[in-house]
C-alpha cells in the first residue's frame, strides 16, 4: 500500500460551518454540486490504493470571524495524530490585533496560517505590517501557507526580502504558485527557492483555466526546490473539478516515472517534515 502524507486538503461541514464562499456566492466550478456538500475524514482513510497516513487541513471558511471554530470542529473529527491545521489570520491586521487572532488559535495541532492573496488581494502583502506579523507568526513556532500567483514580481520579491532577515520563517508556497500556460514565473520562483526555509505544494491545477503539463512544471520545481522542498497535495474536495482524489494520486504517482524514492519523498516524506509528523 503507497503511504501518502496529504498537506493540503479540506473538510466541509456544511450544517456547522458557514462557507459563505461556497453556499451563497459559489465559484463557477465545474462539478460544483460534488464539491458543494459535506466532506469527511472517513472517505479518504478507506482508499484502495493509497493509505492517507496524514493530512494538513487548510481553513476553509468554516468561520472567518471566529476560525477557532474550525479547529475545535477539527479536534472532533480526526484523530489528533493524523492531521496537522492550517487556519485563519488575516496577514496585514496591526500588530495589536493580529497577535491577538494568533492567541486565539492556539491549538497543539495548529501548524501555520494562511491569508488567500490571490488577485488584487496580493497587494496586501506589501503592507509594511506584514513584515512585523511574520516575525511574530515565526516566533510563536507558526509558519506561512502564501497563496498568490508566482507571476507577481513585486510580492515574490518583498517576500524574499521578508524571509532574508527571518533566517527561521517557513514560507510554504500553496498551489505550485498558480500559474499557467504563457505566465512569467520562473525568475520569481527561482528567488523564493533560494530561501532554504520556502517549499512549495504542486497543487491546484484544476484552479487554472490552461494549466502548465504536470511534468514539465513538476520538473522545473525539482531543479528550482530540489527533492526536499516540493510536495504533492490534493486540494480535496476541489480536486473534484477535474478528478477524484484516488485517480489525482494516481496521476502523481506517474509523473514520478517509477522513481520510488522521488515517489516517497514528494507524497509522504516531505509534507512529514514540513509539518511536523511524527512517526516513521
Amino acid at each position: 500500500m503507497n503511504k501518502i502524507i496529504d498537506p493540503h486538503l479540506h473538510f466541509f461541514s456544511l450544517q456547522q460551518g458557514q462557507y459563505h464562499w461556497l453556499k451563497h456566492s459559489p465559484p463557477p466550478w465545474p462539478n460544483l454540486d460534488l464539491i458543494r456538500q459535506d466532506h469527511l475524514p472517513e472517505a479518504l482513510f478507506n482508499l484502495s490504493g493509497f493509505s492517507l497516513e496524514g493530512c494538513v487541513h487548510i481553513e476553509a471558511g468554516f468561520d472567518n470571524d471566529q476560525p477557532r471554530r474550525e479547529l475545535d470542529w477539527l479536534a472532533e473529527i480526526l484523530p489528533a495524530p493524523r492531521y496537522k491545521a492550517v487556519s485563519y489570520a488575516q496577514i496585514d491586521a496591526p500588530a495589536k490585533h493580529f497577535r491577538t487572532q494568533l492567541d486565539a488559535l492556539k491549538h497543539p495541532n495548529l501548524v501555520a496560517i494562511r491569508d488567500i492573496t490571490e488577485g488584487q488581494d496580493a497587494l496586501r502583502l506589501l503592507n509594511p505590517q506584514v513584515a512585523d506579523n511574520l516575525a511574530y507568526l515565526s516566533e510563536c513556532g507558526l509558519h506561512f501557507e502564501a497563496q498568490f500567483e508566482l507571476t507577481r514580481q513585486d510580492v515574490a520579491q518583498r517576500l524574499y526580502d521578508i524571509a532574508h532577515q527571518l533566517p527561521q520563517l517557513r514560507i510554504v508556497l500553496n498551489h505550485s504558485g498558480l500559474v499557467g500556460q504563457g505566465d512569467d514565473w520562473q525568475d520569481n520562483a527561482k528567488r523564493l527557492s533560494q530561501l532554504p526555509h520556502c517549499a512549495i505544494k504542486f497543487s491546484g491545477h484544476e484552479l487554472l483555466n490552461q494549466s502548465l503539463p504536470l511534468q514539465a512544471q513538476l520538473d522545473s520545481l525539482l531543479a528550482l526546490f530540489g527533492h526536499e522542498r516540493v510536495m504533492f497535495a490534493s486540494n480535496h474536495p476541489v480536486c473534484l473539478i477535474q478528478h477524484s482524489y484516488e485517480a489525482l494520486w494516481q496521476r502523481y504517482q506517474a509523473l514520478c516515472q517509477h522513481d520510488e524514492q522521488l515517489w516517497h519523498q514528494l507524497s509522504y516524506a516531505n509534507a512529514k517534515y514540513w509539518y511536523g509528523f511524527n512517526g516513521s
